[in-house]
């Protein structure tokens, strides 16, 4: 079969530059932050042919568990709305525990789970608390976080962060995960930094991404993809102007850099490396284009991908699980290839 991609090239590049960022400072905690899914990316493996679908997880396997721990972040509202993963057809309490069945049998054990996206005046649903109950008769040590709202850069942000409790794993590193898209493991990241710094320390934070990709076009059809497959979120791929020189980033990342920037400012010499990071881009790492060997198959490959989600969404909204508006974003977003 003809590839578009090599795992192999994309992974000596992503883990030279992870191990760069891990290098400096070992003295300091460090985030890092995994977009998109770990193991069984789909997605991933449709539109670049020739992707190893598990590629993340040779990511998280560079560090041992005597230096880093796992946490696996969920959405809340997810569960309450009942969302369903659209690669396996199961909802996303469902999705979590065969998730970690899958991890666990490619060796990584999570013993950190963080339930993220509840109201802090409206308690937990039953649902979520047979949820967590079902995680807890697993051994797992389980985190309620809170939405921010308003979630800018103005108003009481650092206040409201205390009220989701400092998830201590006991080591240096965390690696933040999650069953898919839209979690809050951003939310998840910016507690645990802001506990950090509260506490006195110079914390560091990374995040490592597939998509979107910083330095390939905003209208390649990758980005495209992307925003397709994210379209019950209204991703849109855009310019990273504090980058500069055409570097693209996705909306939600372009206010996530700007919350974490108005943070680190608050907490002076303790926001050191957070305010060393100058736009959405660089707080990331992204490494796939250097695994693009074939980009019209690629590219091919993408359109496809567009035109498969828009169907799927037309067959979810028949049968009343999504919403006329995501058909008629992913329609939009066919009409742009």
């Amino acid at each position: 079969m003809h590839i578009g991609f090599d795992t192999k090239k994309y992974l000596e590049s992503q883990i030279k530059a992870l191990k760069d960022v891990c290098g400096n400072d070992t003295n300091q905690n460090l985030t890092i932050e995994f977009g998109g899914k770990i193991i069984q990316d789909r997605h991933a493996a449709r539109v670049l042919p020739g992707y190893d679908e598990d590629a993340k997880l040779e990511l998280v396997k560079l560090f041992s568990e005597g230096e880093a721990a796992p946490i696996l972040v969920v959405s809340g509202k997810d569960i309450d709305d009942g969302r369903i993963r659209g690669d396996f057809q199961t909802r996303y309490d469902k999705e979590t525990f065969r998730l970690m069945d899958a991890l666990a049998d490619r060796g990584l054990h999570i013993k950190y789970v963080a339930i993220t996206r509840l109201k802090y005046k409206s308690g937990v649903s039953e649902r979520i608390r047979r949820f967590i109950k079902e995680l807890e008769a697993r051994d797992c040590k389980v985190h309620v976080l809170y939405e921010i709202e308003p979630y800018n850069t103005t108003g009481d942000l650092v206040q409201q962060f205390q009220r989701n409790k400092y998830i201590n794993t006991g080591k240096r590193i965390n690696l933040v995960l999650s069953p898919g898209g839209g979690s809050g493991k951003f939310n998840v990241c910016l507690s645990q930094l802001i506990h950090e710094m509260l506490d006195g320390k110079t914390p560091r934070y990374v995040k490592l991404e597939t998509f979107p990709i910083y330095n390939i076009d905003i209208m390649h059809p990758i980005h495209l993809a992307f925003m397709a497959a994210s379209a019950d979120f209204f991703d849109c791929v855009k310019e990273d102007a504090r980058q500069g020189g055409g570097a693209t980033s996705y909306n939600r990342d372009l206010d996530n850099y700007e919350l974490l920037r108005s943070v680190a400012k608050q907490f002076g010499g303790n926001g050191t490396y957070l305010e060393s990071i100058t736009s959405a881009t660089s707080m990331g790492l992204n490494r796939i284009k250097d695994g693009i060997i074939d980009d019209e198959l690629v590219q091919k490959e993408a359109c496809a991908e567009v035109a498969r989600r828009l169907k799927r969404y037309q067959l979810e909204y028949e049968k009343g699980i999504t919403k006329k508006e995501v058909v008629e974003r992913a329609r939009e977003i066919l009409y742009m290839l």
